[in-house]
């Protein structure tokens, strides 16, 4: 598994709306630091609704203040993403 760079923490959580028993959708909204700027696509976010999965991945890659963060409905589409971005820089 390829992950980004980064030189201070990185986060990988699954399904962590399910443990607040709620949906994607309240967990988006409701989750500091969470918006749907944060998803893939607009597809992608819609599938994490009709599919009750969300993988998100955070990390830093120079320092621990600034960080990426991605939002997915599998961890294959949500890591692809995350090094697009890492190759943008």
């Amino acid at each position: 598994m390829n992950l980004p760079k980064h030189k201070a923490g990185l986060y990988l959580t699954h399904n962590q709306h399910k443990d607040y028993y709620e949906t994607v959708e309240q967990h988006v909204l409701e989750y500091i630091g969470m918006n749907k700027d944060d998803f893939v696509s607009p597809e992608d976010y819609q599938k994490c609704i009709d599919t009750d999965e969300l993988w998100e991945l955070q990390w830093y890659p120079e320092t621990p203040i600034s960080f990426h963060k991605v939002c997915g409905s599998t961890l294959e589409v949500v890591l692809q993403r995350a090094l697009e971005i890492e190759n943008l820089k």
